[in-house]
Formats: structure tokens, C-alpha cells, sequence
């Protein structure tokens, strides 16, 4: 192998790794955030959030909710009984609600809101007023 192609095949060698490494830093920095599913198992409703989509890229920052009793409607409407709280206190409302309509003993679906810019280092989501319980607070550290 004479020394020209050592060093087509060596710089193709380094480019494809440069291109790789950047590609894997760039999908790292827009990986949203993974955090933990919180429940409050408070009076007759339990209520498990987890949020699916928190990072400075998404549009929306977006919570799956899971609502489960056995003894009362679930029959409040999300986007009014919830707002997110920013570490600032700064109060954001639900963009939407995606999934079960109201009634029932079950419900499931996404509650959105705009993304908060910058950051906060902390979101708590509030809320109020579901199975006899005036207000739940759901916290997580971004």
C-alpha cells in the first residue's frame, strides 16, 4: 500500500469518527430529560405523572397522567385543575389535554404545556381539586 492511500483511507478514518462523535453529542443534548414517575395516592383517586418530554429543544414539555378510583367520577377537566410551578414561581397553564374525556373510574393521556425558557432548575405541577383533595404537588429537579 503506498503512502497516498494510507492517507485517503486514514483521513476517511477520522472523518467518519468526527462525524459519529459530533452526531452523538448533538442527540445527546436533545435527549429529553428521564425522570421518575411520582404517585399520590391521597383520598379516593391516585394519581401516577411522569414526565415524557422536558428539554430545551421540544416545544411542549409533556406529562403522562394515569387517573384510577373506584369510588368517584373522574369528571374535572385537566387543563383547568393543573398548572406547572417554575422555581421562580412563576405559574404556566396546560396547553391541552390529550386522552380520556372526562367520567369514569380510569383515565390516561398527555397534558401539555409550552416549553419554559430558560429552564428552570425545578417544575412542580399542581393539581387541585380531584378525589376530595384539595391540592397535590408533583416535584422533579431538571
Amino acid at each position: 500500500m503506498n503512502t497516498k492511500t494510507l492517507i485517503v483511507i486514514t483521513g476517511a478514518v477520522v472523518f467518519i469518527v468526527a462525524i459519529g462523535g459530533f452526531l452523538f453529542l448533538e442527540k445527546e443534548e436533545e435527549s429529553p430529560l428521564l425522570l421518575d414517575p411520582q404517585i399520590s395516592s391521597e383520598g379516593s383517586v391516585e394519581i401516577e405523572v411522569t414526565p415524557i418530554t422536558i428539554s430545551d429543544t421540544s416545544d411542549t414539555w409533556q406529562f403522562k397522567m394515569i387517573l384510577n378510583t373506584h369510588s368517584v367520577e373522574l369528571d374535572q377537566d385537566l387543563t383547568t385543575a393543573s398548572i406547572l410551578i417554575d422555581d421562580e414561581g412563576n405559574e404556566h397553564r396546560p396547553l391541552r389535554w390529550e386522552g380520556a374525556p372526562p367520567g369514569g373510574h380510569h383515565r390516561e393521556g398527555i397534558l401539555s404545556f409550552n416549553r419554559i425558557s430558560p429552564k428552570p432548575n425545578v417544575v412542580t405541577l399542581v393539581i387541585k381539586d380531584i378525589g376530595g383533595i384539595t391540592e397535590r404537588a408533583f416535584t422533579w429537579e431538571l
